[in-house]
């Protein structure tokens, strides 16, 4: 629920990661998710204005987390009251407005999704400018992609920043090279360089001709590991609250022999027939998609507002499982846009926080934890970040597994974090032999890995 204020504290953990990202120009805090990154990283910032070493923080995260989660981190701790925040969002011109002002307040937040045009506006900016005082990137994997725009938009001006702080609980979401492209932001390149391609050849090796995939040589992970771990503060599980028993319910679901039918036929010959409509597709990879769709009950035929009903059977499950609950909230992730239209034609119009705007989002995310929404619907890409949910309920949906560990792992933490009270349960459709099945051990897979990396972070 959205208590009334109460004087916080923080705790030990929060106190030395504040400390440490006080005294590193360049350095990561790696922590569980809900461990407070953002409260440990405003305090350092805070005292370095105190200090009279910094005067502003430029942060950047995760969309709804910049615009609901920063500036109610200010608001709910007592010795960060008086730092004052602006969110950049709305239109350029807005944007801009608020980038000129950045001298009189301490702290300006943007989503991570407005990087290159961030880039582009600072260069307009002297370097002397407190916008390049502290940059805090909340959630670094959001930059894993060394080929992608953001993360190298903001490499080129990295260096710009006198302090450069990364907040995250997922370093390496996929493997060990997803740490080259954060760390060459946050440390400038001072790591492992500002090249990824000599790096990756000189850590791993192609698994295909085609480099598809990369394999680590022998000891590459625990020379990455190391290296990394000279620049990364990391929170144990073990400094972490007591939280309550998580429990994970997978339900089964057999298809119909016919729908099965038409999945092999998809599946071997790239294309199938559903209500007497023929759906093709061009390549195995798009047959994968359609495969997941079918095992969630439709087929896209034209486009994304061209849905072919295939079956019923999931939700069947999430409307048993509600009524199961008797009035219970339940959060309800869901993968494409016409599951969200099944969910609202079985329940009503049920809100999503993943095409909300930020004051909407603000408005529902309120609502939630305080308990007035019975049914919350939300999209793992948009609304996994950083958002605090665990106030207003203790279960969650999946209509489907994704085929992120990261994804998954992030939005289970929305209410499986400190503050959560009752036990959590996170109940998962799978439709068996079906790719479902195949996201399923792909994730369990990449989240036993994550844990092995931070746990060896945890002993260097």
């Amino acid at each position: 629920m959205n208590a009334p204020f109460v004087a916080r504290v923080l705790r030990s953990y929060q106190q030395r990661a504040a400390t440490w990202l006080y005294e590193h120009d360049g350095a990561f805090m790696v922590a569980p998710l809900g461990a407070g990154k953002g409260a440990a990283a405003l305090t350092a910032l805070a005292e370095l204005i105190r200090d009279k070493h910094r005067r502003h923080a430029l942060v950047i995260a995760p969309k709804l987390v910049a615009t609901t989660v920063w500036p109610t981190e200010i608001t709910s701790w007592l010795h960060l009251q008086h730092l004052r925040i602006a969110v950049l969002n709305g239109t350029p011109e807005r944007r801009r407005a608020l980038l000129a002002t950045a001298h009189e307040r301490e702290v300006t937040a943007i989503g991570v999704d407005l990087v290159p045009w961030l880039v582009g506006e600072l260069t307009a900016f002297a370097d002397d400018h407190p916008l390049f005082d502290v940059l805090i990137i909340d959630e670094t994997s959001r930059l894993k992609d060394p080929s992608g725009k953001r993360a190298r938009a903001l490499l080129k001006v990295a260096g710009r920043f006198r302090t450069r702080c990364g907040l995250t609980g997922t370093p390496r979401p996929n493997s060990s090279m997803d740490l080259f492209m954060p760390a060459a932001i946050v440390t400038d390149g001072t790591l492992w360089g500002r090249a990824f391609v000599p790096w990756q050849k000189q850590h791993f090796r192609p698994r295909d001709p085609f480099g598809r995939e990369w394999v680590a040589l022998p000891g590459a992970e625990a020379k990455i590991a190391a290296a990394f771990g000279t620049v990364a503060m990391t929170v144990s599980d073990e400094d972490m609250p007591d939280l309550p028993p998580l429990n994970v319910v997978e339900t089964h679901l057999q298809l119909p022999d016919a729908v099965m039918t038409s999945y092999r036929t998809m599946a071997r010959e790239l294309f199938t027939t559903a209500e007497r409509r023929t759906i093709e597709v061009a390549s195995p990879l798009i047959a994968t998609g359609k495969l997941a769709q079918i095992a969630n009950g439709f087929l896209y035929g034209a486009g994304n507002d061209d849905a072919v009903f295939v079956h019923n059977l999931k939700i069947e499950w999430l409307h048993e499982l509600v009524e199961s609950l008797d009035g219970e909230p339940l959060l309800i992730a869901y993968e494409f846009i016409e599951d969200l239209r099944t969910i609202r034609r079985a329940f009503a119009d049920v809100p999503t926080l993943s095409d909300a705007t930020p004051k909407e989002a603000a408005r529902l995310i309120a609502a939630w934890n305080d308990g007035a929404l019975p049914l919350l619907a939300f999209h793992p890409t948009s609304a996994s970040h950083g958002l605090n949910l665990q106030f207003g309920g203790s279960r969650m949906a999946w209509l489907s597994p994704s085929w992120s560990a990261e994804l998954t792992e992030q939005a289970i933490a929305r209410i499986y974090r400190p503050g959560q009270t009752r036990r959590v349960t996170i109940h998962i459709c799978i439709a068996m032999h079906t790719v479902d099945e195949m996201k399923r051990n792909r994730v369990l897979g990449k989240m036993s890995a994550q844990e092995a990396f931070r746990r060896h972070l945890e002993q260097i």
